[in-house]
């Protein structure tokens, strides 16, 4: 099918490229809150550059009408304030623009994905006066750890829909099924998630599964770093896809500040059971820092970043201005628009240098499974280095990462400092052999912990089940006698007080593939 383990590409469509000024409005390019003309004409324009960067699917900030004044000194260009959601945006252009895109997609063999707000409607919303029995109206969200308030409750200020009510229902329903008939999208991306009550997800996913036909996805935002809490709103919400930012925060930690690099391949192995196309993964997006600002304007760090992205398992997402790296660390700044022509000079082999690794990357990957479509394992680590396995069939990829500043020697092999290196250990060094590293019982043990009082309890925790997955209520007692699987650990010393207040541990977090003996952590 269109669009399933390509290159993703993300954009705000008022940022990307002006084609129709007479649909313009109020614009001002010079206010960062302001609309400044973008528009489906002006997308249709320059696919050609999204198929040589190795796109295959386009994924479009919600084009639905939309709130066009700002809000408490808040843009609205975004769209992700909606006034209707089954009416296109007139600033975007006509449903004739819209057949033109989608016909030019489909020549190109580009997927479409369209943005869905079910959660809330823009600020100031006349139907909070005209249907306020289609709002749960219960204020804004107080306690962000609160399940109930987090669904029910006000997300900054933007009225949250009652989507239990058969009637609210009704209506998203009917306005997805618009934009089915209307754009023929290979999935939407839903906004929100961890806002909206799964049971209304699972419905919904049912009913336009049903409508769409085979193939068609869900993929869903859940904004949250931990693994865990990301797998089980997918599983209750019965979604295809996750944007994966428990990697999104480790790629851009590791590569970027230097954190142990085993953040990285604990992700990895924590959900290696689960299919590559599970997960959308990036380096930045419209809410985040984009990766330049992130990586303190190194650009040999983005490319490192880049590189990894690519390499490892799950769907590439790059966002617009990638390119040329924009920067920003927050909004409004990181959704600058897009630019066209890079200036001469350094800037532009700059430039030039950047849309080559897309490319070339991009290509790669197409062209191995085992990259495209594989399982990944952890076969090395230490502190600021690992090497992932990729398979796919009789396909095999390593994936070898150096973020240290002197050279890895690895398997008889040496390896740059900083870099990242993808290799056919058959073909392309076929002396290399992975390290055995099987199951075992390991005795853990800690060294340094503080004095426990009667109650208290010293316990490890991190990001697998075996040890709460993050979570001190449900870490491993130590010491302790346990099975560890050939997997990537990372995890942390904590010392949960009688009265439940939790001490971790000072510094990073501890390392270990998995094996047998006798472990020590330390309490450092």
């Amino acid at each position: 099918m269109v669009g399933r383990r390509g290159v993703i590409y993300f954009l705000l469509v008022d940022r990307f490229a002006n084609g129709d000024p007479t649909n313009d409005g109020a614009v001002n390019p010079a206010d960062p809150q302001a609309f400044h003309g973008g528009d489906l004409a002006g997308l249709t324009a320059h696919l050609d550059a999204l198929s040589e960067l190795g796109v295959d699917t386009l994924w479009l900030a919600p084009i639905a009408e939309m709130r066009d004044t700002p809000f408490y000194g808040h843009g609205a260009f975004h769209g992700y304030w909606t006034r209707a959601l089954d009416a296109l945006e007139p600033r975007f252009g006509t449903p004739a623009d819209l057949a033109a895109l989608t016909g030019q997609l489909r020549e190109r063999h580009i997927g479409l994905v369209l943005d869905m707000v079910y959660n809330h409607v823009a600020p100031e919303h006349p139907w909070m006066t005209e249907r306020p029995a289609w709002f749960h109206g219960a204020g804004p969200i107080q306690d962000w750890h609160d399940p109930v308030e987090v669904v029910t409750h006000d997300v900054h200020g933007l009225p949250d829909l009652a989507v239990e009510r058969e009637e609210v229902f009704d209506y998203l329903r009917g306005a997805s099924s618009h934009w089915l008939r209307t754009a023929g999208p290979v999935a939407f991306r839903l906004d929100a998630v961890r806002h909206l009550d799964p049971v209304f997800l699972t419905r919904m996913g049912r009913e336009l599964r049903a409508e769409a036909g085979p193939g068609f996805q869900l993929w869903g935002e859940v904004f949250d770093g931990n693994v865990a809490t990301v797998l089980a709103t997918r599983e209750a919400a019965g979604l295809d896809a996750v944007f994966d930012f428990p990697l999104h925060y480790a790629l851009a930690d590791v590569v970027c500040d230097d954190a142990p690099a085993v953040a990285i391949p604990a992700i990895l192995d924590r959900t290696a059971h689960l299919p590559p196309d599970t997960f959308i993964t990036f380096l930045d997006n419209h809410d985040t820092a984009r990766i330049t600002t992130r990586c303190h304007d190194d650009a040999h760090r983005v490319d490192l970043a880049l590189e990894l992205l690519f390499a490892l398992r799950g769907r590439p997402m790059i966002t617009w201005g990638t390119e040329w790296g924009a920067q920003g660390a927050g909004e409004p700044d990181n959704r600058a628009d897009m630019r066209w022509a890079p200036a001469e000079g350094a800037e532009q082999d700059a430039w030039m240098a950047r849309l080559a690794l897309l490319r070339t990357r991009a290509a790669e990957r197409k062209a191995s499974p085992a990259l495209r479509a594989g399982q990944s394992r952890t076969l090395a680590l230490g502190r600021s280095w690992f090497v992932v396995e990729r398979r796919s069939g009789e396909d095999v990829r390593w994936v070898v990462y150096n973020g240290g500043d002197s050279e890895l020697e690895f398997a008889g092999t040496t390896f740059d400092a900083r870099s990242v290196r993808v290799l056919d250990p058959r073909a392309d060094a076929p002396a290399l052999r992975a390290p055995r590293v099987t199951a075992g019982v390991v005795l853990i043990t800690a060294t340094g912990a503080p004095a426990l009082a009667p109650g208290d309890r010293l316990r490890l925790v991190g990001g697998a089940p075996l040890v709460g997955d993050w979570d001190p209520a449900r870490g491993l007692d130590l010491p302790a006698r346990v099975r560890l699987e050939p997997i990537a650990y990372q995890w942390k010393l904590a010392v949960v007080r009688a009265d439940g207040r939790v001490e971790w541990a000072p510094g990073g977090n501890q390392a270990q593939l998995g094996g047998s003996g006798h472990l020590r952590v330390r309490w450092e």
